[in-house]
C-alpha cells in the first residue's frame, strides 16, 4: 500500500502544468453544469411552464448534440481543440444569458439548442486537448482523474446549487422559489463558465506532434469505417446504459419496495462507485496494458449487472455499485486508447463519433425498454445491458490499433 501511494505521488508529480490547467477548467466548468442541472427545471416551473415543456427542452438539448455531433468534430479538428473549447465555453455562456432573458417558449428552445451544441463542442474538445498535452504513459492517469473529478464535482455542485436560490432570495428580498431568485442563482452558471476559461486562455504546450502511419512525410488518415469501428464500443455502452439507467430509480422501488430516500441512497452509492472506479483504471492498465485493461474493466460490468437479477437487496446494490465502478474505470481508458491511435487532426471527429453513437445507442435503448419493461419486467433489460457491456469489451479487445509515432516538442 505504501509503495502504491508512492507510485501515485510520483505519477502525479510528472503530470505537466498544462494538464493541471485543463483539469482545473474541467472541474470549474463541471461545477457550473451541475448547478444548471439542479436549478434550471425549477426556474422553468417558477415561470409557469409545465412538465411537458421541461421534457421538450431536455430533448432539444439532446437533439442539438445529435444534429451537431459531426460538424462539431470537424470544427474541433479545424480550429484545434484549445480554440474550439474556448469558443464552446464562450457561446455556452452567451446561450445561458439568452436562456435567462427568453420571453417565451420558442426563444427558450432556440437558446437551449445553442447551449446544448456549445456544451458538446466544449466537452468534446477536452479529450483531444488532453491527448495533445500528455504522453501515452500519462493518459490513463490523466483521463481517469478528469472523469473522477467530473463525477465528484457533480455532487458538490448539486449541494451548492440547492442553497443558491435561498442566498439569492436574501440578496434581492424575494421568495426563494420565485423566478427572480432562480434567475439570479443561475447567473452563477455564466460566472463559473467564464472563470473556467481562465486556466486555458494562455497557450498550452503540445507534448506530441507525431501522426499515425507517417510514410515518406505523408500523413495517413483513418478512413470513416475505421473511426466508426473505434466508436462501436461507445454505441454498445450507450445501449447498455439506456437499458437500465433511465429506469434505475423505478427498479429499486418496484423490485425491493424502497422509499424515495432508500432509492436515493442506492443511487448515491452507485455514484460513489463510479467516482472510485475512475481512479482505478490507470493502475490497472499500467500493469496489463491499455487495450487489455480497457477491455477487461468494461467486461467487469457484465457480472455486476447480472448480480442485479438476484432477489436480495444487498447483492443487487453491490451489483449496481460495481456496474458504476467498472464503467467509470473503463471509459476513460477507452478514450485514451482511441486518442493514442488516432491522428491529432482527426481526434475531434473521433470523439464526436463516439459521443454521437453513445447518445444514439442510449436513446434507442431507452425507448425500446420503456415499451418492453411494463410487459416483461426488469429481468430482460438487465440481461440485455450485461450482453451489451460484454460485446463492448469484445470490440475493444479486437481493435487493431497503431500507436501514434510521437516526439516531444519544446
Amino acid at each position: 500500500m505504501i509503495a502504491l501511494a508512492a507510485n501515485v505521488r510520483l505519477s502525479l508529480a510528472r503530470i505537466p502544468l498544462a494538464v493541471w490547467r485543463i483539469l482545473a477548467h474541467s472541474f470549474i466548468f463541471g461545477f457550473a453544469l451541475s448547478i444548471a442541472d439542479i436549478l434550471f427545471n425549477f426556474y422553468l416551473v417558477s415561470q409557469g411552464y409545465t412538465i411537458n415543456d421541461v421534457g421538450l427542452l431536455s430533448m432539444v438539448s439532446r437533439a442539438a448534440g445529435m444534429l451537431m455531433g459531426l460538424p462539431i468534430g470537424w470544427l474541433i479538428d479545424r480550429l484545434g481543440p484549445q480554440r474550439a473549447m474556448i469558443t464552446g465555453v464562450v457561446v455556452f455562456a452567451l446561450g445561458w444569458a439568452a436562456l435567462l432573458q427568453a420571453p417565451s417558449l420558442p426563444w427558450l428552445i432556440t437558446a437551449q439548442f445553442v447551449v446544448g451544441a456549445s456544451y458538446l463542442l466544449a466537452a468534446t474538445a477536452v479529450t483531444p486537448l488532453m491527448a495533445l498535452a500528455t504522453t501515452e504513459e500519462q493518459r490513463p492517469l490523466v483521463f481517469g482523474m478528469n472523469a473522477s473529478a467530473t463525477l465528484i464535482v457533480g455532487l458538490i455542485g448539486s449541494a451548492v446549487g440547492g442553497v443558491l436560490p435561498m442566498l439569492a432570495a436574501g440578496v434581492i428580498a424575494v421568495d426563494p422559489q420565485s423566478t427572480a431568485a432562480y434567475r439570479l442563482a443561475l447567473v452563477s452558471v455564466i460566472g463559473c463558465s467564464i472563470i473556467a476559461l481562465l486556466p486555458v486562455l494562455a497557450r498550452l504546450p503540445v507534448v506530441e506532434t507525431g501522426t499515425v502511419g507517417d510514410v515518406d512525410g505523408q500523413v495517413t488518415r483513418h478512413s470513416w469505417l475505421t473511426l466508426v469501428w473505434f466508436a462501436v464500443p461507445s454505441l454498445l455502452l450507450g445501449i447498455g446504459g439506456g437499458a437500465i439507467l433511465p429506469f434505475q430509480n423505478l427498479f429499486f422501488r418496484d423490485q425491493f419496495g424502497l422509499s424515495d430516500a432508500g432509492v436515493g441512497l442506492a443511487l448515491a452509492l452507485s455514484s460513489l462507485g463510479a467516482g472510485i472506479g475512475a481512479l482505478v483504471g490507470a493502475p490497472v492498465v499500467r500493469r496489463i496494458g491499455l487495450q487489455r485493461g480497457a477491455a477487461l474493466l468494461r467486461l467487469g460490468a457484465t457480472p455486476a449487472m447480472l448480480l442485479m437479477l438476484t432477489p436480495w437487496l444487498p447483492v443487487a446494490i453491490i451489483g449496481f455499485f460495481a456496474r458504476g465502478f467498472f464503467i467509470a474505470a473503463s471509459y476513460p481508458m477507452n478514450d485514451a486508447l482511441v486518442m493514442g491511435a488516432t491522428p491529432p487532426a482527426q481526434r475531434g471527429l473521433a470523439m464526436s463519433l463516439m459521443s454521437l453513437l453513445w447518445a444514439g445507442g442510449w436513446a434507442i435503448s431507452a425507448v425500446i425498454w420503456g415499451w418492453v419493461a411494463p410487459l416483461f419486467g426488469y429481468g430482460p433489460q438487465i440481461i440485455a445491458a450485461a450482453v451489451a457491456y460484454a460485446l463492448s469489451a469484445f470490440v475493444i479487445w479486437s481493435l487493431r490499433l497503431q500507436r501514434i509515432a510521437a516526439q516531444p516538442t519544446a
